[in-house]
């Protein structure tokens, strides 16, 4: 049998928010390379605050994360700024920037994610292409939908091409349609051999067998399947 290690790893985690709201407790957990994981959970279950551990938001008031075998508290400042990298991150709340183009806003995630790209310029519209946003390339963030700012928010997770993708509700301001649109461009992206985990409760999404299943409910884990 070939060992394993694991991507990530929770130890005995909790997060309580002061006075003492419990948003998680004493998870653990193990996240593979090339792991589709699906978070799923009532509103006020944690999925969001476990996010916010990964890419080190938040930090755990107990316990520890582990990337591959080293402590996230031993990480430097340089080998978090290097991690965080390699993190793709599709926000519930887009965090675009609104006065920017669309065009801009991913640019900045490339930029930002250091990573040598022969013809940016082709790459960003090839992504706004398949999302049938090419035509406001040029339009500012706060002229769009709600679902087109979403759709940005997803190309700027995906087009840095991240060893990681942490997607919080992705799928919440689109149609069915264009859900399963995301749906097809996150699967190929995981078929590159790339971990991908999403927070949803969208019942699209939790009835296609996408991977691992982890189920939260007040602030802890009831199911990993």
């Amino acid at each position: 049998m070939i060992f394993q290690m694991a991507l990530l790893t929770f130890q005995n985690v909790s997060k309580i928010y002061p006075p003492y709201f419990k948003a998680l407790i004493n998870i653990n957990l193990k996240i593979y390379k090339g792991d589709f994981v699906i978070l799923t959970g009532p509103t006020g279950s944690g999925k969001t605050t476990l996010l916010k551990l990964i890419y080190r938001e938040e930090k755990p008031t107990s316990g520890e994360i582990f990337y591959e075998d080293v402590p996230y508290s031993k990480l430097k400042k340089k080998e978090l700024s290097l991690f965080r990298q390699n993190l793709g991150i599709i926000f519930q709340d887009y965090k675009l920037f609104p006065e920017l183009t669309v065009y801009e806003n991913i640019k900045i995630s490339l930029v930002l994610s250091q990573k040598f790209v022969k013809n940016d310029k082709f790459l960003i519209y090839e992504y706004l292409e398949r999302f049938k946003l090419s035509e406001k390339a040029q339009k500012k963030v706060k002229e769009l939908s709600g679902g087109e700012q979403q759709k940005v928010g997803i190309i700027r997770g995906i087009i840095r091409d991240p060893e990681i993708l942490i997607a919080d509700e992705p799928t919440g301001n689109l149609d069915p349609s264009s859900i399963n649109e995301i749906l097809e461009i996150l699967k190929d992206f995981h078929e590159k051999g790339k971990t991908i985990i999403l927070a949803t409760h969208d019942p699209i999404i939790l009835n296609q067998n996408l991977g691992k299943t982890i189920r939260l409910n007040r602030g802890e884990l009831v199911e990993d399947v």
